[in-house]
């Protein structure tokens, strides 16, 4: 029994002791996790090695090639194996079944993402609030780990979109009261290469018209007057929203001077042409308040 609880015991501390070997990453620091990434566009050799000497060994470099086996793998020793040009994340697998253990790796080939904003053909670049306008993804270079965030900045939230954004169109409306005459919208885009090699790229389209509804304005000639002297003038003051950036379209008034002479109905003067701002009289029948 003594002989048994010995043997067992001894099982036990060898599976606890016993880990994966680190493997240096593309920066050559150790990890049981490591990752490769390569920027550049071109060819690459991975040189895969551990400062652990390793007995049994299967490597499988994700990409579709043979295994890469062997019996003995000494520390510090590389096995290289080369990745042709392309855009692609790879898995790499290297089973020890001496230990046993498994490691895996990520192989990351990608170029920087170039963030950029097209109009669709024929598309608009200023609306009237509430609407709409239309914006293309053309941004280059893309990887499957490239994150697009499109921000509006008329108060609605960023919207976050994964590489599958790429090409395509997006659609926002612009409300009432949230853009003061002209804005912008940007896209950011990140991957890999463009957090090493100093944070997201970044497209900005400006500038764009949003063009709300005036702001309606009556000014009149006296709020009170001494009988008999009755007649009051009021002149159209309406703001013509965002007229200084471009919003020259043609305006129309509507008054509705209401039923000063207590007849049961107002008094309508209908739609016409504003500017010109020609002032309206109004004669009232006596003292009171109107």
């Amino acid at each position: 029994m003594k002989l048994l609880f010995t043997n067992i015991l001894c099982i036990i501390t060898f599976y606890c002791a016993a880990q994966c070997p680190d493997f240096y990453d593309f920066e050559g620091n150790l990890s049981t996790t490591p990752k490769w990434i390569v920027c550049d566009g071109k060819d690459y050799t991975l040189s895969l090695q551990s400062n652990s000497n390793i007995g049994n060994y299967f490597i499988n470099w994700g990409d579709g090639s043979a295994l890469t086996t062997g019996t003995s793998w000494t520390a510090n020793t590389p096995i290289n194996h080369t990745y042709a040009a392309t855009v692609q994340n790879y898995t790499i697998t290297i089973n020890l079944t001496d230990i046993p253990c498994v490691v895996t790796g990520k192989l990351v080939m990608e170029e920087p993402t170039n963030a950029s904003i097209q109009i669709p053909f024929g598309g608009l670049t200023s609306t009237c609030a509430p609407g709409s306008l239309e914006f293309i993804n053309s941004s280059t270079d893309v990887s499957e780990n490239t994150t697009f965030i499109w921000s509006f900045f008329d108060g609605t939230n960023n919207e976050t979109y994964d590489f599958n954004n790429s090409g395509q169109l997006i659609t926002h409306t612009y409300q009432q009261g949230t853009v003061n005459c002209a804005t912008q919208v940007t896209l950011t885009a990140e991957n890999e290469c463009n957090t090493l090699q100093g944070g997201p790229s970044l497209a900005t389209f400006t500038p764009l018209r949003i063009w709300d509804i005036d702001d309606a304005s009556i000014t009149p000639s006296s709020s009170l007057l001494c009988y008999p002297d009755t007649i009051v003038s009021f002149q159209n003051t309406t703001n013509r929203n965002c007229h200084a950036q471009g919003n020259v379209s043609q305006r129309y008034k509507y008054w509705n001077l209401g039923d000063y002479w207590g007849l049961g109905y107002d008094s309508i003067i209908d739609w016409g042409p504003w500017p010109p701002a020609i002032s309206v009289d109004v004669g009232f029948l006596g003292v009171g308040t109107y």
